[in-house]
């Protein structure tokens, strides 16, 4: 096995499992969470975003941003490019720019001396335009997913 093959793998696997992770997130949570009232809403998404950075998500987060253009450079491959900047700019730059920001705002949010009224207008300031940001990444990361996975196939 090459050093081009190793890191191949382990770019696709790191994208993959962040893939997984956003595309559940598009899926079933976000949709499950539309049911919560609103204080139990933005609960649940401070708990969440506490938790999730953690190492085995930023290895896998950071790593498939690193070691995917670090393919597409070592194996000129336009798929590989592609998937390399979808990923970097679609998934990491959307998140650093746009869910991040907005998760930080939510972090600050007084939930237990929060007004019914300040709760619900919190959670529609953050939830519109994470879901928007959210949707966008996890379309880029299924795109670049699916990229590699060719690139892989067809390496053979």
């Amino acid at each position: 096995m090459t050093i081009i093959q190793i890191i191949l793998i382990l770019a696709t696997v790191s994208a993959g499992l962040i893939t997984g992770l956003l595309f559940v997130f598009l899926i079933a949570i976000n949709p499950a969470f539309t049911r919560l009232p609103d204080t139990a809403y933005i609960a649940a998404m401070q708990a969440i975003n506490r938790v999730i950075v953690n190492p085995l998500f930023i290895f896998n987060f950071l790593g498939a941003g690193i070691l995917l253009p670090l393919a597409a450079f070592m194996d000129g491959n336009w798929w590989l490019w592609m998937a390399a900047a979808l990923y970097v700019f679609g998934v990491l730059g959307v998140t650093i720019g746009g869910n991040i920001p907005l998760n930080s705002v939510l972090d600050k949010f007084p939930l237990d001396t929060a007004t019914p009224e300040a709760a619900a207008s919190a959670r529609t300031a953050f939830a519109t335009p994470w879901n928007k940001w959210h949707a966008v990444r996890t379309y880029a990361a299924l795109l670049a997913f699916i990229l590699e996975v060719v690139t892989c196939v067809y390496r053979g």
